[in-house]
């Protein structure tokens, strides 16, 4: 397998997005939790040798989100179509080239009437609020090689060269442990069954470099 093919998440900066904030929305307040974990086993995908990560990560999130989608089978929409028609909104013209943006992904889902909006998070802590008190999040990241494979204990740490864009989901909080939980979209073989975390401070450091995060307004059906 090229390692490479599987990074799909293209970045451009939009100055618009300040003005959709987490915080900004009222998201960021101080939690009394300290621990959540959302139900990401319902549907584990595979994005395999594909740069669609981030129709997969968009995806798991539908499954994954506190909102069920009751008479459709998992995943509620396939993620081969989120990353196909999200490279006919995103922002590069044309469609013969590989990969998409998590805003992309983001307006398939509201298109489809699945979410009502989204906001972004430009802090770590915005982060841990929401997956504390809202849902899961979806995050665009550098992926570097010190990621790739997990240690035993499931951590990851951006160390090494970057191997290139990657989307992928944010499931759980641990505020004690200091750390996020990530389910990945490339098989129940990676890690700890297709799970990883990463601490507070490694994450700060991804999100600083041309990072995004993106917590979605899921509508019930």
């Amino acid at each position: 397998m090229t390692t490479q093919s599987r990074f799909g998440r293209l970045f451009k900066r939009d100055v618009r997005d300040d003005r959709y904030s987490m915080r900004a929305m009222g998201v960021g307040k101080p939690t009394e939790r300290t621990e959540r974990y959302w139900n990401d086993a319902t549907w584990v995908g595979d994005q395999g040798n594909y740069p669609r990560c981030v129709g997969f990560a968009w995806a798991h999130w539908l499954e994954t989100g506190p909102v069920t989608h009751p008479g459709l089978d998992a995943p509620a929409v396939d993620p081969v179509r989120i990353y196909e028609e999200a490279q006919k909104v995103d922002e590069w013209p044309g469609e013969g080239y590989a990969g998409t943006s998590v805003r992309a992904g983001a307006k398939v889902l509201r298109s489809l009437g699945f979410i009502s909006s989204y906001l972004w998070a430009h802090k770590v802590s915005e982060i841990v609020y929401a997956l504390c008190e809202v849902g899961p999040v979806v995050v665009g990241t550098n992926w570097h090689a010190g990621m790739d494979s997990p240690k035993p204990n499931g951590r990851i740490r951006p160390t090494g060269p970057v191997l290139g864009g990657h989307a992928y989901l944010l499931s759980g909080v641990d505020r004690k442990k200091k750390r996020l939980r990530i389910r990945n979209s490339w098989g129940l073989e990676w890690g700890k069954e297709g799970r990883a975390f990463i601490t507070f401070k490694d994450f700060k450091k991804l999100l600083a470099n041309r990072g995004e995060a993106c917590l979605a307004v899921e509508i019930a059906h």
